[in-house]
């Protein structure tokens, strides 16, 4: 039977479901990857070979299609070589997947010994999972702060392949990560860049004033020199402290 691994793909912020199948047969080996994957979704090939041997497990030699579905999606980054490892191994039946793989999302960049490395985009990823049901993410060590950020998902923190199988295979469970609290006070800390410190420049200072009590847009136009940029940050420091999901709407644009 062919299992589905879920992760998910960001487009800007938006991030769309996508399920991972693999397939095996018979035939002159080759490792195929479908579904619109860019360049760096097709290098996976090698980084999950390599990691596949070098955690103690077999790479089948055997033809293996990996299907990222909905085929018409734009698949990019790295971030599909974890299912895509952990979804040969089940099609090999070197792990056995718990019942609930559903409501689980795996990300995370293979190196060839195995070890996770980080990825980008876990905070808004983790976000969007949250509202798509999902209980469960699986992300690397160095990215397990960040999603946790995120209430209503539990976060494990994953440092190679194998940690990731045993804790599957309920032979080594990886403790979740614990919560990372914001600090509301720090949101909006003066800093060097303050609008007291702006000497001259009336009018600029005054289109800044309005555009903060009336949350309007705001675009700064001059020659090098013409303090936009110091205007530009002095700008946060007459703006009304951020609530925390605020905060964390600004941290998913940047």
């Amino acid at each position: 039977m062919i299992l589905k691994l879920k992760t998910l793909t960001l487009f800007g912020l938006k991030a769309e479901e996508v399920e991972i199948e693999v397939d095996t047969h018979r035939s002159q080996p080759r490792f195929t990857i479908v579904g619109l994957p860019d360049a760096a979704v097709q290098e996976s090939r090698e980084r999950v070979r390599s990691a596949i041997k070098s955690s103690g497990y077999l790479f089948p030699n055997t033809v293996v299609v990996v299907n990222l579905a909905p085929a018409d999606l734009k698949k990019q980054g790295p971030r599909f070589d974890l299912p895509i490892a952990l979804g040969i191994l089940q099609r090999t039946g070197q792990i056995r997947l718990p019942d609930d793989i559903g409501k689980k999302i795996f990300l995370g960049e293979l190196a060839f010994a195995g070890e996770l490395r980080p990825i980008t985009g876990v905070l808004p990823t983790t976000s969007a999972a949250v509202k798509m049901g999902f209980t469960e993410i699986f992300v690397p060590a160095e990215n397990a702060g960040e999603a946790s950020l995120i209430d209503g998902i539990t976060v494990y923190p994953c440092d190679n392949l194998k940690q990731v199988r045993d804790h599957l295979m309920g032979i080594y469970p990886i403790t979740p990560q614990g919560k990372t609290m914001l600090d509301p006070t720090k949101f909006s800390e003066v800093t060097d860049n303050d609008m007291q410190h702006v000497r001259g420049n009336e009018h600029a200072k005054r289109a800044l004033e309005i555009a903060a009590a009336g949350a309007h847009n705001l675009l700064l136009v001059g020659p090098p020199g013409s303090v936009k940029s110091m205007l530009a940050k002095a700008f946060a420091s007459i703006l009304p402290e951020l609530e925390i999901s605020e905060a964390l709407e600004i941290t998913n644009v940047h």
